[in-house]
């Protein structure tokens, strides 16, 4: 018996001892922090805010991407870190159409949306999150989940499932674990482990060292995820991939449920018409792709318009190089949002309504599934119409208040820069496997040459010789040069639209206003930096603005005092605090601020001037001599 006893202490003491070695080795991983940050989310840098902010990690993705090279990056996206008690707060994930790609992040969909829901609820602090992310899938979405939803999301939004054979960790990814699921959640789990990410770099270091592959050699991202080039019609694969999409989308919004979190979900669209099939399989089993496709053209010719439609879509689902998700991808978003009750965005419907013969096309696609600048704004026209029609936020929307889609569509400040800018990136990505090689008329990046200044600009921009803040930049001298300021105008509000939480961003466009002498359009965009961070120079502007409306004392006095409280030498905020105290008749109040501009050796010919202003006043203000008895 006593034998017994020390055979089991002796094997609990031989197991313990690996055990406990790993926890110390996490431990000690953890507390030299050891590799980079991989969390979703990060402290944002507090010196341009009142108060402290969240933003997405730049370095995420390095959880899908582990191997040298291109990391994508979401969005740069901030929030609060505390949620006001006014605060409505939704996260938008996805992949690269979610992140607006090809476009800078004044063309993200869900900004679109963030300022329509912030112009119906002016009372509420409405935070729009975008988290999307190139060359992921629906596996990076449950990743983040316990992430967005310990950030308190009052809803979030869904528009994803191009990617589940090609995607990081896809069923058909040449950057992949395998095809099980259970074996790509748990390897996931484990990637939080300190000691997972130093095996997983040091194999990864080896590899480059050795100089072996790590994955094909494609000169894009699209092509480098590709692991198997055909995948048949309902083949093993293409059966993996939908079940393991279907599984994914369920436990998303299991996870959602159980918080309490309301989600939205968007059916998918893509280009049909104008998009070849990429790969025709003739396996004996189905239809050839390219066959589908020749008869989806010859019914629209012969103008019977909804069997073409079907039949683009069918030919689309026969391509056996899946970087477009299949029709049954959108049965499942419908089944699974059915289950839990979710509403469905009718993307489809969307685009099909805006294109020819209800085709889509070229007309809202770039290439094979990433909207042009018109179709992002669909998108947020859709995802504002269905959070509308679903009453989220408030029971109560007043209609009367809502500006339709279009108005909007016609202020929101893209620019031929920023087309330009998506167009070059296009251009360089249709270069290369799979798209055909190009004709002699056709531009390529090897032979491009600028149509106009925009494309200039943006050509530089794409080659990372300056970046979009300063193309921008550019673009608006240019116009400014030419004499058509609304354009310049534009190219600045671009940049507030890319970075609203950036003051940094407002100030070329508020420069250009003030000097123009347009204050009641610079001033809405003061207080916007101001509510950024309290900062002097708007405070001044403000307070001057007000004097400049005729608003009364107690709306101008708080800017022009905040602006000497954070700016003591700020003579100008003095001259004219100065000024409205003797237009409000307080002229001990007065009689202070003249006295900080004597001490501060400012323009003696104003301090003049606001002296015998005071003089005056005074002597208006003694009582009259009694008459002599």
């Amino acid at each position: 018996m006593a034998t017994g006893k020390r055979l089991y202490l002796f094997y609990t003491l031989a197991l313990s001892i690996p055990l406990l070695f790993f926890v110390l080795f996490e431990l000690g991983l953890r507390a030299f922090n050891y590799g980079d940050d991989q969390q979703l989310f990060i402290a944002a840098p507090e010196k341009g805010h009142n108060e402290p902010h969240l933003m997405t990690n730049p370095l995420v993705a390095q959880r899908y991407f582990p191997r040298q090279g291109y990391i994508p990056e979401p969005p740069t996206e901030l929030f609060r870190l505390n949620k006001p008690d006014n605060g409505y707060r939704i996260f938008v994930m996805g992949e690269s159409t979610t992140a607006s790609w090809p476009y800078p992040e004044n063309v993200l969909f869900s900004r679109l949306l963030g300022q329509r829901l912030a112009d119906v609820f002016p009372d509420r602090q409405v935070e729009v999150v975008n988290t999307g992310i190139a060359a992921v899938n629906s596996f990076t979405l449950i990743d983040f989940m316990d992430e967005i939803l310990a950030q308190q999301p009052d809803a979030i939004l869904i528009y994803a499932g191009h990617n589940e054979f090609y995607g990081a960790l896809g069923a058909a990814s040449s950057n992949s674990v395998g095809q099980s699921r259970w074996l790509i959640t748990t390897y996931l789990k484990l990637l939080q482990l300190k000691t997972v990410q130093l095996v997983r770099n040091g194999l990864n270091a080896l590899i480059h060292q050795l100089g072996a592959p790590s994955g094909n050699q494609f000169s894009t991202l699209m092509g480098r995820m590709v692991g198997e080039r055909s995948i048949p019609y309902n083949s093993p694969t293409y059966q993996i991939a939908k079940a393991n999409y279907e599984a994914n989308l369920r436990q998303i919004m299991a996870k959602a449920k159980a918080a309490g979190v309301p989600v939205v979900i968007s059916e998918l669209v893509s280009n049909l018409r104008d998009q070849r099939p990429f790969v025709s399989v003739d396996d004996g089993e189905q239809l050839p792709a390219d066959i589908a496709y020749a008869w989806a053209q010859q019914l629209e010719q012969q103008e019977m318009y909804g069997m073409a439609n079907e039949s683009y879509r069918w030919a689309k689902d026969l391509d056996g190089l899946r970087f477009r998700a299949p029709e049954e991808f959108n049965a499942i978003i419908h089944k699974v949002a059915g289950e839990f009750n979710a509403p469905v965005v009718a993307m489809r419907r969307y685009f099909e309504k805006a294109s020819t013969n209800n085709i889509v096309g070229a007309e809202l696609m770039l290439e094979h599934l990433h909207p042009n600048v018109e179709g992002y704004m669909l998108m947020s026209e859709a995802f504002f119409d269905t959070l509308r029609d679903n009453r989220f936020i408030d029971d109560h929307w007043r209609e009367e208040d809502i500006l339709p889609a279009a108005a909007y569509r016609r202020v929101w400040p893209v620019t031929d820069f920023d087309r330009a800018l998506g167009e070059i990136r296009i251009i360089n990505l249709t270069d290369h496997w799979p798209y055909p090689p190009k004709g002699p008329g056709e531009r390529t990046i090897a032979n491009f040459k600028a149509n106009s200044q925009a494309e200039a600009v943006a050509y530089r921009s794409f080659k990372n010789e300056i970046s979009y803040f300063d193309g921008h930049i550019q673009m608006a001298r240019h116009y400014e040069s030419m004499d058509k300021p609304a354009l310049a105008m534009r190219e600045y509000l671009a940049l507030v639209s890319a970075a609203p939480y950036n003051i940094e961003f407002y100030l070329p466009a508020i420069q250009a206003l003030l000097s123009q002498k347009q204050f009641d359009q610079a001033l809405p965009l003061l207080i916007a930096t101001n509510s950024i961070k309290e900062n002097s120079e708007a405070n001044r502007w403000i307070g001057q603005i007000y004097m400049y409306q005729g608003r009364p004392p107690q709306e101008i006095l708080p800017y022009l005092e905040t602006a000497v409280l954070l700016q003591a030498d700020d003579t100008q905020s003095l001259f004219n605090l100065a000024a409205v105290k003797l237009a409000s008749n307080d002229l001990d109040g007065a009689r202070h601020y003249i006295k900080q501009l004597e001490a501060l050796a400012a323009d003696p010919q104003k301090i003049a001037l606001l002296q015998t202003q005071l003089q005056q006043q005074t002597q208006q203000n003694l009582p009259s001599t009694p008459p002599e008895r």
